[in-house]
């Protein structure tokens, strides 16, 4: 079963001095710095456009490539202070070889060696101290412009298309840690976005048979603030889409394999910020999915394993722009690694 662990992917192997020989302590520039550059940014590095123009962010909302990330990352629990065994990240890179959580993950490369274990491990025990390092610093970035329905590239002086998150995160406080708090224990795996915003990301993976429409009231304290959200293969069914209507940040949404039906697909269309939505293996129809034209920010839209109809689809398509229906089994990734399982974290 996958946890929170799985939201720090390491992948790859580094240099490091050996242990034994450590005089004093570990220097993060010297020492750990080179282990992320080599095995962690790939995945983990703040947020930047690729040279595709889509904007590529860290999984987990885990950013390993600026002291600012390190330390508010899983909400300060990746890496605490003299403390490993309460750090998120020594936990996960320090599992057997052969655990499923052990981080990196198998299709990654090999585990981290003893001796850069060992490393990580003293550096934390050390104060986890940064010197004079920073990193990265955040800045705004946006996309370039989406390819036209023909598949042409964007013409130069066209206006680039903004990150949704930079807009939608723009004047929103945070909430109360004890708001977020009281998910701890609870089935939800609640998490931040990334680089320290407000706006979090929800998901159930390994609590799915516990979850319904009524266990959704839970969301409720933090429901202005959820942006993604994965309820898949869940038991939640129309009832819970007038929930997920009243979300003014919700950008992405997995309801695959769920109960949901064409009643509910049709209370969707008040989801103005939804890009994503993933109906694989629903009840969705024709009726549910005409509703969405009214979602004129909607970009992926899938429709495997369900009731409806390639006209349906075209016509979908054709009143939203850039839209795309997957009608194949061209699934999207899940969420993020590790957003899910019994460990829970804000």
């Amino acid at each position: 079963m996958r946890t929170l662990l799985l939201a720090i992917s390491l992948a790859g192997a580094a240099t490091a001095a050996p242990l034994a020989a450590q005089q004093g302590p570990v220097e993060f520039q010297r020492q750990i710095l080179p282990i992320f550059e080599q095995r962690c940014f790939e995945c983990h590095a703040t947020a930047a456009v690729g040279a595709d123009g889509k904007l590529k962010k860290p999984k987990g909302g885990v950013v390993l490539d600026s002291k600012a990330g390190i330390t508010s990352s899983l909400k300060g629990k990746l890496v605490v202070a003299k403390n490993p065994e309460g750090s998120a990240l020594y936990a996960s890179i320090s599992l057997p070889a052969d655990h499923d959580d052990r981080m990196p993950p198998a299709k990654k490369g090999d585990a981290l060696s003893a001796e850069q274990q060992g490393l990580v491990k003293k550096w934390i025990e050390d104060g986890a101290s940064f010197g004079t390092w920073v990193g990265k610093k955040p800045e705004a970035v946006a996309a370039t412009p989406k390819p036209d329905e023909t598949g042409k590239p964007a013409k130069p002086g066209d206006k680039p298309k903004v990150d949704p998150l930079l807009r939608l995160q723009e004047g929103v406080k945070a909430l109360p840690a004890a708001t977020l708090a009281a998910f701890d224990n609870g089935p939800f795996l609640v998490v931040s976005m990334g680089d320290q915003s407000p706006l979090l990301s929800v998901s159930c993976r390994g609590n799915t048979d516990a979850l319904d429409d009524r266990a959704l009231a839970a969301l409720d304290p933090i429901a202005s603030h959820i942006c993604e959200l994965d309820l898949a293969r869940t038991r939640v069914g129309d009832e819970a889409c007038k929930k997920f209507a009243t979300m003014s940040k919700l950008v992405s949404l997995d309801l695959r394999q769920t109960a949901v039906g064409n009643s509910g697909i049709a209370l969707l269309n008040g989801c103005k910020e939804l890009r994503s939505l993933n109906l694989f293996g629903t009840k969705a129809g024709d009726y549910g999915i005409t509703a969405l034209s009214a979602c004129k920010h909607l970009e992926h839209l899938y429709v495997w394993q369900t009731e409806v109809t390639a006209a349906a689809a075209v016509r979908l398509r054709d009143s939203v722009p850039g839209l795309r229906v997957v009608m194949t089994a061209d699934l999207p990734e899940p969420m993020s690694e590790g957003q899910g399982g019994n460990r829970r974290r804000r």
